[in-house]
């Protein structure tokens, strides 16, 4: 071993400085390139149009890459940086794609990659009112070249008055079975008012649908009340027994005699208050208070049941049996005089 080291020692002293230095140089060189190698990176840059570029660099900022290869976004484009194992890379471009938004009678084009109708309206800066819409719908992907139409949806109310028509009442009476065709009106006829709001769908300025939301009845219609004759119909309202065949089905006695006619105010002479159904009698033969059936003795004229309430000079002296009592004096004339039966109830 010491031979074979002396002899190794003596066949590199042997060896020129000029060999030395040459294996040296290749040695730097090949650390060099090595470290240099190791700082580099082969990236791809390419966008959604097919353009394509490789570069070797050790640059990693995006912008910088898309400087050297000349392929460049736009402000909406999408941009994806990948740096993979090893010195690999990618730089895609995803280029934005124009969508057309119709709104307020004007055309608008705005650009992105990707999202709903709702984020390219607020890209081309375009707000909904509280019923607005749009074609597609808010929610809907957008494509390339698609077209947005926003429509302006608003609500006009309007309000008009209608008349209600009133009807006519006919309040019937054996009174005028003298002049059958006498008609009194004791009520005019006055139209009532209906307030309606009709509310209108306009889209776009074209009323595409309305309906009535409110009726507001804003006056009652008053009824015409018209007095006519009806045979055997009786003046008073006051009820009592059924009546078959012109009698009450219940009474004590009748009695036969003369009736005339007055009106007024006031009381009777019992005290009690005057109305149609109440008559003035001598008490002496019909007490105050009793109820009576009266009708005339040919069965033309009924006055009804009423109440002996009222006496007169008249009647104490026998000149009439009964005098019955009207609302007016205009019916108390067209009554006049009649021969009546006055059957007594009670």
């Amino acid at each position: 071993m010491t031979s074979f080291t002396h002899k190794l020692r003596q066949g590199l002293r042997a060896v020129p400085a000029r060999v030395w230095a040459g294996l040296l140089t290749v040695c730097c060189l090949s650390l060099t390139l090595g470290a240099l190698l190791l700082s580099v990176n082969v990236v791809y840059v390419s966008d959604s149009d097919g353009n394509r570029r490789m570069l070797i660099t050790g640059v990693e900022d995006p912008a910088e890459l898309m400087a050297m290869s000349g392929i460049v976004a736009e402000e909406q484009d999408d941009i994806y940086y990948t740096a993979y194992n090893g010195n690999l890379a990618s730089l895609n471009i995803q280029r934005a794609f124009p969508v057309y938004v119709q709104a307020d009678g004007a055309l608008s084009t705005t650009k992105l990659c990707s999202g709903t109708v709702q984020q390219a309206l607020d890209l081309a800066g375009i707000t909904l009112g509280e019923h607005d819409y749009t074609e597609p719908s808010l929610h809907t992907p957008i494509e390339e070249d698609m077209e947005i139409t926003v429509h302006r949806v608003e609500y006009q109310d309007t309000v008009v008055d209608q008349p209600v028509p009133y009807e006519t009442e006919y309040r019937y009476t054996s009174l005028y079975h003298r002049s059958r065709g006498k008609t009194v009106t004791l009520q005019e006829g006055i139209e009532g008012n209906d307030r309606i709001t009709t509310r209108a769908r306009v889209v776009d300025g074209v009323v595409e649908s309305s309906k009535v939301v409110s009726v507001e009845r804003t006056a009652e219609p008053q009824n015409a009340i018209i007095k006519a004759y009806q045979a055997g119909a009786p003046v008073s309202s006051m009820e009592g027994p059924e009546v078959v065949n012109g009698v009450p089905s219940t009474y004590s006695r009748v009695l036969t005699g003369r009736a005339t006619a007055y009106s007024g105010s006031g009381r009777g002479a019992s005290g009690l208050g005057l109305y149609e159904g109440t008559v003035a009698v001598d008490p002496n033969v019909i007490p105050y208070g009793t109820k009576l059936y009266i009708t005339s003795t040919d069965g033309k004229f009924v006055y009804g049941y009423a109440i002996a309430t009222d006496t007169g000079t008249a009647l104490r002296e026998g000149h009439a049996l009964v005098d019955l009592y009207f609302n007016s004096y205009s019916d108390a004339v067209t009554a006049a005089v009649h021969q009546v039966n006055v059957y007594i109830i009670e």
